[in-house]
């Protein structure tokens, strides 16, 4: 999915944005079990949603989000922890509006197409924390499983949106494709986290990512040690991990998504079982299980 800022400019834009895309995918497949893996952060635009016409022209996340605080006169100088509790602060306020949004538009999303839907992840508030969460949805938009980031990357730290790292918990649930578990992003690169999914019959690994940084070959390269290698061991194991791409004011995204299996089970060698030929754009990636 290619992230652009104008369609966080309502919550009916981004409705229509995530109804539109699996519309899509529906037209694609139009019969049978679905499951549907969305990119990480797709609900990270609705922080801006709210006071789209304010931050719009900001030329930086952070010059936005210092719109955004001082509208809701967050002071970035005298909060609790300075710039990172303000920051702070600012997700918090944000998060009912954020995840009642986020929530509405993939149940609804789910319904319409009668699919299951790993919807990507937000940033949501639990107490005084902010997590990146991933909700998962069946075909009747009943959530029916949380995901919280565990191992977080620079731009969630303290110095960024200053998130806070989840405890080690991997819950799961039945899907037609098997028992399916969520990794978030980085958490695909701990193949401990791996092998605990594996323990509890997890068949499917779904791993919503997105990547700030240049797609170099050597950034693909390493992107490898990630799910794809993870998945090795497991001849009965798949890996779902779609990569946002594009992104908001200053941040842009890239890399290649992809599915992936042990790769004595693909006629190549590869491991991969689909992958997106652009770095940047956007594509829908399809495989249809055994």
């Amino acid at each position: 999915m290619r992230y652009r800022l104008e369609d966080y400019r309502s919550a009916e834009a981004f409705r229509e944005r995530i109804l539109g895309l699996m519309r899509t995918v529906r037209q694609r497949v139009p019969k049978g079990e679905l499951l549907v893996v969305f990119p990480e952060d797709v609900g990270l635009g609705l922080i801006f949603t709210q006071d789209f016409e304010r931050v719009q022209s900001a030329k930086s996340m952070v010059e936005a989000g210092l719109r955004l605080m001082e509208r809701l006169q967050i002071n970035t100088i005298n909060a609790e922890g300075g710039f990172a509790g303000a920051t702070r602060s600012l997700l918090r306020t944000l998060s009912p509006f954020v995840e009642r949004v986020y929530h509405e538009a993939f149940s609804e999303a789910a319904r319409m197409a009668k699919a299951w839907i790993v919807a990507g992840s937000a940033p949501i508030a639990q107490g005084d924390c902010v997590h990146n969460v991933s909700y998962t949805y069946n075909p009747k938009g009943e959530r029916v499983l949380t995901q919280r980031k565990i191992n977080l990357v620079p731009l969630e730290q303290e110095a960024g949106l200053n998130l806070c790292a989840a405890p080690c918990e991997l819950p799961v649930v039945n899907t037609p494709a098997g028992k399916l578990g969520v990794l978030i992003c980085l958490d695909g690169f701990y193949h401990e986290l791996i092998d605990q999914h594996v323990k509890r019959g997890v068949r499917v690994i779904s791993m919503p990512s997105y990547n700030p940084l240049p797609w170099t070959k050597e950034e693909a390269q390493g992107w490898e040690n990630g799910l794809l290698a993870g998945v090795q061991k497991y001849p009965n194991l798949t890996g779902v991990n779609p990569m946002g791409v594009g992104g908001f004011f200053d941040v842009n995204a890239e890399g290649q998504s992809s599915i992936v299996t042990q790769k004595t089970k693909t006629l190549d060698g590869s491991g991969y079982l689909a992958r997106a030929k652009s770095k940047d754009q956007e594509e829908i990636l399809y495989y249809p299980a055994p």
